[in-house]
């Protein structure tokens, strides 16, 4: 942890994380790049070091860290190939009828503990999204990124999370009330679903029911 970046040692930091944050969330349709560029700017922030620090005292997360295990490169035809109401299927339709590329996001190289991290929630991040059962607006992603923060809370979580709250209430206070109900319903979801998303192989899971993998997870109950 040398050369850690403090609130008390780099305040232009903030400013930058702020300012990426409030383009991330305003111009959704522009992209996702400023999502990666803020979370890449957090990679030396202590509260990205206490975060690996706190997932690995979890066995499971820490033999994916060890492992540095990632899903295998996603074919949508493939999956829209096997049965309906699969996690591949499922997720294939998804992705296609929104017109996702399911490699959007920006890669990294894997050489540490940080970037590992990083590379596992942007390969696994649209799958989140079908098996929690959050939209990809920005309401329903932000009640995602609740469901991952009471899961297992990773910094760009936490950050867009608690800045998404200060800038809709400014730009779109219409929105406010629907987007509180969202993140309170992601939070309460994820507190109550006793296995971590984060623990699971999920390219192992294409052929089986969504309904199951809900079932297999405790979500069903809920």
């Amino acid at each position: 942890m040398d050369n850690l970046i403090t609130y008390n040692n780099d305040k232009g930091l903030l400013a930058y994380i702020q300012f990426l944050s409030s383009k991330a969330v305003k111009t959704q349709y522009d992209g996702t790049d400023p999502v990666f560029d803020f979370e890449d700017a957090l990679d030396q922030t202590e509260i990205a070091h206490l975060t690996i620090d706190e997932l690995k005292k979890n066995p499971e997360i820490n033999s994916l860290f060890t492992e540095r295990w990632l899903p295998a490169p996603i074919n949508l035809d493939e999956l829209s190939k096997l049965p309906q109401g699969t996690l591949g299927y499922t997720y294939a339709q998804e992705m296609k009828a929104r017109g996702f590329d399911p490699n959007f996001y920006k890669t990294v190289p894997v050489v540490d503990d940080i970037s590992y991290l990083k590379m596992l929630w942007r390969t696994t991040h649209d799958i989140y999204h079908v098996v929690a059962g959050f939209d990809t607006d920005v309401v329903g992603e932000l009640g995602l990124q609740a469901f991952i923060l009471a899961q297992t809370p990773i910094p760009i979580s936490i950050m867009l999370v608690s800045f998404s709250m200060v800038l809709i209430s400014l730009y779109q206070p219409t929105k406010f009330k629907p987007l509180m109900a969202e993140i309170s319903r992601g939070y309460h979801l994820g507190s109550h679903t006793p296995i971590k998303f984060i623990t699971q192989k999920w390219d192992q899971f294409w052929n089986v029911p969504v309904t199951e993998i809900r079932a297999q997870l405790g979500m069903n109950s809920i």
